[in-house]
């Protein structure tokens, strides 16, 4: 693709805590800009139906449609507020890169797919732009997991020489990233990071999350509720792997947790979501000089402070590299579009990382 510098591309997408739709206008010549990010509502009938599919992992066909099109239409509608509000011109955009609602995630087995809702050429015709998408079952073609995608991109952002670095992302999963200097990285799903919190407060408190983790440090750990679930195969794996809602939503909170009260409860899911992380980051042969953190999960204080005392470090936001840490991911599918327009293959890491344990690495 010739003169790319020049263009403007849309990064957009909607993570799997489902409470919206990310955009970010970039830049990319020697250096990846991020002019613009904005964060869009979904409409909320459109989010209650969106979590209703997720958890109850039922889709018929009729309905995978009527949500493919409402989303593309969330979607599209979006863009076009992001591209007036910031007055951007849609002849300066060369694509936009669309990562939609993950639905389903199956990354193994004979026949592995994952299900993107929101139907890009709704977006397309709409916006007189090229939409780029379908990123994920790329990603599972090329024999990766199609999760986390993201790996490539925080190499290009973040990586510096012969520096090990971890760029950990918290949204509904947790993702890490690890970079061992400046080519060489993976990634990989940790577990759960907003997920269980997330659909726990909105199923029993009616309210959509744990502000800032107030809730969960007025509670005690139950130990055998929090064995139970890390004792599931998930955690056994080792990595690269991948997950989603399909294992971590409502059903896997065991019931003898439920009984609790809801600040033991959501105690003990900040633990799980804390553990499964530090486990992951510990896993690595050389532990990290630094852990760069992004996602909406950086907002749970509580959370953040679990993290850290577990791998007895600080995180570093990815403020402190100039990048809003909501942004992260919308930018890098503006990118993978533009690596896509120029005919630059996705990268899939087969580097196999070891299960893990808490004990930091000298």
């Amino acid at each position: 693709m010739k003169n790319s510098s020049d263009k403007i591309f849309i990064g957009t997408m909607s993570g799997t805590s489902h409470d919206g739709i990310d955009i970010c206008a970039l830049k990319i010549a020697n250096q990846i800009s991020l002019l613009k990010f904005s964060s869009f509502k979904y409409p909320t009938k459109l989010r209650e139906d969106i979590s209703k599919t997720i958890q109850q992992q039922k889709l018929s066909l009729n309905m995978y449609f009527e949500l493919d099109k409402k989303i593309g239409i969330a979607f599209s509608k979006s863009i076009d507020k992001f591209l007036i509000q910031n007055r951007i011109n849609k002849n300066n955009v060369a694509a936009i890169g669309l990562s939609g609602q993950t639905l389903f995630h199956k990354p193994k087995g004979k026949f592995p797919f994952s299900i993107q809702a929101g139907n890009p050429r709704i977006i397309a015709n709409d916006s007189e732009i090229d939409v780029i998408s379908d990123f994920r079952n790329d990603h599972i073609k090329l024999g990766g997991e199609g999760a986390p995608l993201v790996p490539e991109f925080h190499q290009k952002l973040f990586a510096k020489k012969n520096v090990p670095l971890a760029v950990l992302n918290i949204g509904g999963i947790s993702n890490f990233t690890y970079l061992d200097g400046k080519h060489n990285f993976y990634g990989s799903d940790c577990g759960p990071g907003n997920a269980l919190m997330d659909i726990y407060c909105q199923s029993f408190l009616n309210r959509p999350f744990d502000r800032g983790g107030e809730h969960a440090k007025k509670g005690v750990i139950h130990l055998p509720s929090l064995n139970q679930m890390l004792s599931h195969p998930f955690f056994r794996r080792r990595h690269p792997k991948s997950t989603g809602k399909e294992i971590f939503n409502i059903r896997f909170i065991p019931k003898q947790l439920l009984r609790r009260s809801p600040y033991d409860i959501l105690a003990t899911l900040t633990e799980l979501t804390a553990i499964c992380i530090a486990r992951s980051l510990c896993s690595q042969k050389k532990f990290p000089h630094q852990v760069i953190a992004c996602g909406g999960g950086l907002r749970n204080i509580f959370l953040i402070n679990s993290i850290e005392r577990h791998i007895n470090m600080s995180l570093i936001s990815s403020n402190d590299y100039g990048f809003d840490p909501q942004a992260i991911e919308a930018m890098a599918f503006g990118w993978m579009a533009r690596q896509r327009l120029c005919k630059n293959p996705i990268v899939v890491k087969e580097n196999k990382g070891l299960i893990g344990t808490l004990t930091k690495p000298k």
